[in-house]
Formats: structure tokens, sequence, C-alpha cells
């Protein structure tokens, strides 16, 4: 099963099979985080209480079987100093049954750190996707405001690369408009092996509190169709981009 091949569906489903989490809430308080919005949504957990992290029953897991496809982990929450320990083994767990996991994060370096030198001998099976929606250290706070900086998962992508991992970017959400997208694939490519995805802020008015409606907007008008169709004809030639679903319903609206 390759990491990037065609799939049918959006979202996750368009890079996995199947998705795996073990924790509840996550620290880098995103604004526009689909978890905290359906958490929100279906009484599970207050917004505002959404980056306090909690281990679910599935961090306990003593095993784990053998899937048919990719396994993405994590998809809800991401992999901190808090809940790192506890990723490790149950990444461990999947990587010892011979599964082919694409693990997804917004990288801290101490983090990175210990996965690296802890999975290493599964380094075939794994393909590390960082996500990096911009390069501004203030746009990245603002949006993200628990995430590390820009640039340290930049040295976190290096590191991976360094070390002989498969490694991907994810710039999805876009935290700007083209020429902040533009930036950081000039700023990553060298470090990428595999793919770099590219997507649009999804469903703005929903997720985001609506306290932040003028970033909203400025937001939807950085990336207006127009906008995403002229970030296609600068880089869809690109080897290493590949188009989110959200930025696929923009080329379909065109033709």
């Amino acid at each position: 099963m390759k990491f990037d091949a065609d799939r049918e569906g959006t979202g996750t489903a368009e890079w996995a099979e199947v998705t795996e989490n073990i924790c509840r809430g996550c620290a880098n308080n995103c604004l526009y985080c689909y978890a905290a919005h359906n958490a929100n949504r279906f009484n599970l957990r207050k917004r505002d209480d959404w980056a306090r992290e909690e281990l679910t029953k599935r961090s306990l897991i003593k095993s784990y079987p053998a899937k048919n496809g990719i396994v993405m982990f994590p998809s809800s929450h991401d992999i901190t100093p808090f809940n790192l320990e506890s990723c490790i083994r149950v990444l461990t767990l999947m990587l010892k049954k011979g599964n082919q996991v694409l693990i997804v994060t917004k990288p801290r370096a101490s983090c990175i750190e210990a996965l690296l030198n802890d999975l290493a001998p599964w380094k075939d099976q794994i393909l590390f996707r960082f996500t990096i929606g911009s390069m501004n250290d203030a746009t990245c706070f603002f949006w993200e405001p628990g995430a590390p900086s820009p640039f340290e998962r930049l040295g976190c992508l290096r590191d991976a690369f360094e070390a002989g991992f498969k490694t991907s970017v994810s710039i999805e959400p876009m935290l700007a408009g083209v020429d902040s997208t533009l930036h950081v694939v000039d700023h990553v490519q060298d470090y990428v092996t595999d793919t770099i995805w590219i997507g649009k802020m999804n469903k703005t008015n929903l997720r985001v509190d609506k306290a932040f409606r003028a970033e909203v907007a400025n937001i939807e008008k950085l990336q207006a169709d127009d906008e995403i169709m002229r970030l296609h004809r600068y880089l869809d030639a690109h080897p290493l981009v590949r188009w989110k679903d959200s930025i696929k319903e923009v080329l379909a609206r065109a033709l």
C-alpha cells in the first residue's frame, strides 16, 4: 500500500484507510480545529476547555492488529510532551504488526527527537507528515496559539529527513494567502521525500469563534476562488505538490 495512492473520500480519507487517536483535547488549541468544534457541538467537551489533554482508554491497548491500508496517527490531537510516552508505545504496537503508519503532527523538537530514536527500527513503514501552514511566527501564533513555531517545525522536518525517514508536509490549512503558501513550499521542499499537500481553511464561519469575524473575513478573501486558481497556476506542475479536496472543489467549479 502506497502512502499517497489515489483514494476516494475527503478529509482524512484522502490520506489513510484507518485513523487512530489516544487522547482527548489538544494543547495546540488551534482556532480552526474541527475536532474541538465537533466536541463542543456534541457536548463532549466545551470549546474553551479543548486545550486540556486527557488520555483515553485507547492509550492502554496491549496489542494492535495488522490493518488493510495506511494507518494515520493521530488525527484529532497532536503528539505532545503530555502524551509522548503513550504515543510511542501505541505506535510501536502498530509497527511491530507490519502496519504502514502515517504520523501527522505539528512537530515539537523534543517529541520528534524521541520518535526518531525510538521508531528507527521501523523507518521503512513510516511517513512523517508535518503541518506548516505559514512561515510567519505571528500568523501561526494567532491561529495555533499552543503549537510550536514554524521554524521549530521546519527544524523537525530537516531532522526527520536527515535521519532517513520518509517526509511530507501539509499546508492545510493555509493560514494566509498565495504568497504565504509559496513561501512555505520554498522553505520545505528540500526536506520532503514524498509530497506537499495544500488545502484551504475549511468551514471557518462554523469552526472559528465569532470574536474573530474580521480575521475569518480576511482568510476568506485571501483564499477566494480566484486566488486559489492563481496558486494552482504557480504550483500545478510542481512534482511534490498535491491538492486537498478543498482545492479540488475550486478547480471543479472553474471547469
